[in-house]
């Protein structure tokens, strides 16, 4: 049931966001996400026209922080270490990346046009300007790295037993793609 903390529309959002990152779209029911919040199906319509307003708005919630820092770093070289901040922020959004990948469609294509190209429209620019070090390759490579990283959190856990998200973790990781970087330029 809906707390006073929280809206019942950000615990829809919530919800939604933990079963798309865990299922997908496509399996992903209103009545699973309803049956999270502890509110009727019908409710959700209260709040979206449909699931795929509310998967829309889940992405929305999750991409639109790295605008301001995408357009910062296109703009004055900024680090790319409050990108990777932003991605291990919330590593839902890499799963629900994975999971519209692995379907395909709609999903990656909104993921692609609505996001993705106006995300890498900078570093697009920069591959075309032929900057020294900076290759189509290592660009999709950083970009997996990282992905795949949180995505496979849950596995390497349960096999080294050490939490991969932990902070101590995350530090090692953004001082390892520091390095990988100065290798590459």
């Amino acid at each position: 049931m809906a707390d006073n903390k929280t809206s019942t529309r950000e615990q829809i959002l919530d919800a939604a966001e933990a079963l798309l990152a865990r299922q997908g779209y496509q399996a992903t029911t209103i009545k699973q996400v309803a049956e999270r919040v502890g509110v009727q199906g019908p409710a959700l319509y209260k709040h979206f026209a449909n699931k795929r307003a509310l998967y829309e708005e889940v992405l929305e919630r999750l991409f639109a922080p790295f605008t301001p820092l995408l357009t910062n770093a296109a703009t004055t070289g900024a680090s790319q270490q409050a990108i990777m901040q932003q991605h291990l922020a919330n590593p839902n959004t890499s799963r629900i990346v994975a999971q519209a990948t692995l379907s395909g469609g709609e999903d990656l294509a909104l993921l692609v046009e609505r996001w993705y190209r106006p995300f890498f429209s900078h570093t697009q620019a920069m591959l075309d300007n032929s900057v020294p070090g900076f290759t189509t390759i290592s660009v999709m490579a950083f970009h997996s790295m990282l992905l795949g990283y949180l995505t496979l959190a849950p596995l390497h856990q349960a096999i080294f037993q050490s939490d991969p998200l932990s902070e101590d973790a995350l530090k090692e990781l953004l001082n390892l793609q520091a390095r990988l970087a100065l290798a590459v330029a």
